[in-house]
């Protein structure tokens, strides 16, 4: 290490150590540039490969008969579900190369920002396949409710189909919001709160409301299960005794097995005297 003698000496020397510092930067912050211009560019290529990809295979047509498209327009961003699942892929391999670059500079905290963002993209990834499959299992449910509803004469099939659509998207919603971590503990809290109100509410209404409906409902269950008992314990009384005597063994015939049967002896046999032997003369 050099004297500094003056100032002009001390000048010198930072000059110099300044000067060694950034050519010895220089290669690493080349590298990261080359680095973020190389992800930025796949990144792009990829997006557009992939958002031409999913408008080909219907994906467009799905996210439509979902809701989630309408849910996209009129969240005003402009995009298209196949234009959002582009852009999140672009910006995940973004994010990518940002993390490589920050590492080549040496910027720890970046990195390990970046590196947490990287790691709970994929659970966004998972929570929209949960929001899209929950929703197309919705629609089919209610489907299935409603023509059900219809087919047994109730008079509002489509307020069924109704509740039971958003109560299964409740349930993915739910699912979704665990999947991301976001308040787990108090998603869960209130969504079995809203649950237990539901219920409660339901009883109160059936239990003050329809006391007379429920104890006719009931008497009527009764009355069929007195009337069914009976025959119930009559088919099984009867297929008992079948089952007996189906399991009784037959006794071979021994007339039909000789062929013919054998005449009885004549009376006349019977009483004729017995004849007398030359001795008894």
């Amino acid at each position: 290490m050099e004297t500094v003698q003056n100032w002009g000496d001390a000048v010198m020397v930072s000059a110099t150590e300044a000067l060694q510092n950034l050519l010895g930067f220089l290669p690493a912050l080349i590298g990261a540039i080359l680095i973020l211009i190389i992800g930025w560019i796949i990144a792009g290529i990829l997006a557009g490969l992939i958002e031409k990809g999913l408008q080909a295979v219907g994906f467009e047509r799905a996210a439509q008969s979902t809701g989630i498209a309408g849910f996209i327009e009129k969240a005003g961003s402009g995009w298209t579900a196949s234009k959002l699942v582009a852009e999140i892929v672009k910006w995940f391999i973004r994010l990518i190369a940002i993390q490589a670059a920050a590492s080549i500079l040496g910027l720890t905290q970046i990195s390990q920002i970046i590196n947490a963002i990287l790691l709970w993209l994929p659970n966004l990834v998972v929570a929209i396949v949960i929001v899209v499959i929950g929703a197309l299992l919705a629609n089919f449910v209610a489907g299935i409710v409603r023509g059900s509803a219809a087919e047994m004469g109730f008079s509002t099939p489509n307020l069924l189909a109704n509740i039971t659509r958003y109560a299964i998207i409740a349930f993915a919603a739910v699912a979704a919001f665990n999947q991301l971590g976001i308040a787990p503990t108090v998603v869960n809290t209130l969504f079995i709160g809203l649950v237990a109100t539901l219920v409660l509410a339901f009883g109160l209404a059936f239990g003050l409301g329809g006391q007379q409906t429920a104890a006719r409902i009931t008497e009527g269950w009764y009355e069929k299960g007195r009337e069914t008992t009976p025959r119930i314990a009559e088919k099984m009384k009867q297929a008992e005794a079948d089952q007996e005597g189906g399991s009784q063994p037959t006794r071979p015939q021994t007339g039909s097995t000789a062929g013919t049967a054998s005449p009885p002896p004549s009376s006349t046999m019977r009483d004729e005297p017995p004849r007398s032997t030359p001795d008894s003369r």
